[in-house]
């Protein structure tokens, strides 16, 4: 992934005509609810897709997962950039906590069979609602940019806000 100051620097500039009606909607809101707007941006691809939607609706937007913030997962994936999955499946399955894990791992072969490989996790799209209301408070469009993932991750994912006032001066 670029260094996430300048793909936000360039990311808002690039797309400040398609942010700016979400950007002049949330001036119309009183206060901050789930229903206020929220931008998702994948970079992966060239066009870069700009998504309006809502905090209620963002995990509907982003791929999102129950499972990946189990501490077994998280190991599994810190272990996974070390060693490769293969590996890292076979030592974690063979470990202490084995039988659990196995669990956890179906479950998260499931859920990605299902609905495709997650970008976050709930707990991510929880704390990305907190800071949306934050920057509500500040007068700032809260987004989420999917880029692509760096050191053995898939994807990544990078939180910001713009203000609002510049997006849309009126």
């Amino acid at each position: 992934m670029t260094d996430p100051t300048t793909l936000v620097s360039t990311l808002i500039n690039e797309l400040k005509g398609q942010l700016a009606q979400s950007a002049r909607e949330l001036k119309m809101r009183d206060g901050w609810d789930l229903g206020c707007p929220v931008m998702v941006i994948d970079t992966r691809k060239d066009p870069k897709r700009v998504i309006a939607t809502t905090i209620r609706g963002v995990t509907g937007v982003i791929t999102t997962s129950r499972v990946i913030d189990h501490p077994l997962m998280r190991a599994f994936m810190a272990r996974h950039k070390e060693v490769g999955a293969e590996e890292a499946v076979n030592e974690l399955i063979n470990g202490p906590e084995g039988e659990e894990f196995a669990e956890v791992w179906a479950s998260y072969v499931k859920e990605r069979d299902e609905r495709g490989l997650a970008c976050w996790s709930h707990d991510d799209a929880a704390k990305f609602a907190s800071k949306s209301r934050e920057a509500f408070e500040d007068g700032c469009l809260a987004c989420v940019a999917i880029t692509e993932g760096d050191e053995g991750d898939e994807v990544g994912v990078l939180t910001f806000q713009v203000k609002s006032e510049w997006l849309s001066p009126q």
